[in-house]
This record gives structure tokens, sequence and C-alpha cells, in this order.
């Protein structure tokens, strides 16, 4: 009994932290709305500030201040994304999760997001909490650890819905996690 406790626990997890990997490249154009926005082009750096919403494709990674940091060519040209940093309520949000962290960071070069800082990941009613959630793009995988890195350390806590195999997933009431800020803008142009 324990041994399938375990493994439906394992499987669980394993999905949740799986889709996020999955979902975290999306397709498209990166569509980023801000209240301000500022380039300091010797830091090969973009700060976006107040409410900052980066959209690709139904991926959304929301929070109070995102730095972007970009690669330039050989031209001196910006030619692509190095990373982001997020700070202040971050949120990533995808069509089957939502994650929260105090604090972000998408490595696009290594194809990693992690987020740390009173992590809470949610997929429908499953709930898993931690300091820190690393997602490897690449290989598909992804860790939440209750250690944040600089001293702090909790223990993971998860809790999950069974749902017998031969059963369709039941519809339960499982509100989705409330996300500051009025979302992405439409885009606007000059000429309306």
């Amino acid at each position: 009994m324990i041994r399938t406790l375990l493994a439906t626990l394992l499987a669980a997890f394993a999905s949740c932290g799986l889709a996020l990997a999955q979902a975290v490249p999306g397709e498209g154009p990166i569509d980023v709305s801000s209240d301000d926005f500022e380039v300091i082009d010797q830091e090969d750096r973009a700060v976006y500030t107040g409410d900052v919403n980066v959209t690709r494709g139904n991926t959304r990674l929301r929070a109070d201040r995102i730095d972007i940091f970009f690669i330039r060519d050989a031209n001196g040209s910006f030619s692509s994304f190095d990373r982001f940093e997020a700070s202040g309520d971050v949120f990533y949000v995808t069509p089957n999760e939502i994650a929260r962290g105090n604090a972000g960071v998408y490595d696009l070069a290594n194809g990693q997001i992690t987020l740390t800082g009173d992590v809470v990941l949610t997929q429908g009613c499953n709930v898993s909490t931690g300091q820190r959630l690393v997602a490897d793009l690449n290989g598909g995988s992804a860790r939440l650890t209750g250690s944040d890195g600089d001293g702090g350390n909790q223990r993971v806590r998860s809790v999950f819905f069974d749902t017998p195999d031969a059963e369709p997933t039941p519809q339960r009431d499982c509100p989705a996690p409330t996300i500051p800020g009025d979302g992405p803008r439409p885009f606007e142009s000059e000429d309306g």
C-alpha cells in the first residue's frame, strides 16, 4: 500500500513538473508590457517595471520587475536574449499550471527556469510548496527543494488529489491563485 501511494505521489509530481518544464519555451514572438521601460545599453540590459507581463504563445511570466539581458552579434546589434531576471510577485502561468515565487530567472542560454522564495506550484487542485523550483527545459524535468540556497531550509510539501486510473478526472471547484496586476495589455500602435 505504501509503495502504491509513493508511486502515485511521484507520478503526480513528475507530471506536474514535467508539464511546467515543457511549456516554458512557447511559440511565437515574445510580447512584453509594463508601466515603465528603461534600456541600459552599456550593460546589454532592458528593465521593465510595474505590472510586467511577458507572454509567448499561451505562456506568461508576470512580475513587478523584469530585467532582460540580451546578446549582441559581431556587429554590436541585438541578436538574442540571454536571460530574464524577475522579482516581486513572480508568476509563471501556463494553461495547466501556475508557479509562484519571490524571484525568478529564466536562463534562455541554458534552457532553465528557477523560482525562489516561498514557491507555490499549482496544477488544478494539486499544490506543492518549497523554497526553490528548478525546471530543466531541455531535459524535461523539474525539482522542488526546501532550501533556498541562502541558508533557509524548509520541507517540501505536496497535496495531491488521487483519481482512479479507470475514471476520467473529476471536475473539482479549484480556483486558480490570484495573479496581481492588470494582466497582459493589448498592443497599441500610434496609428490606433
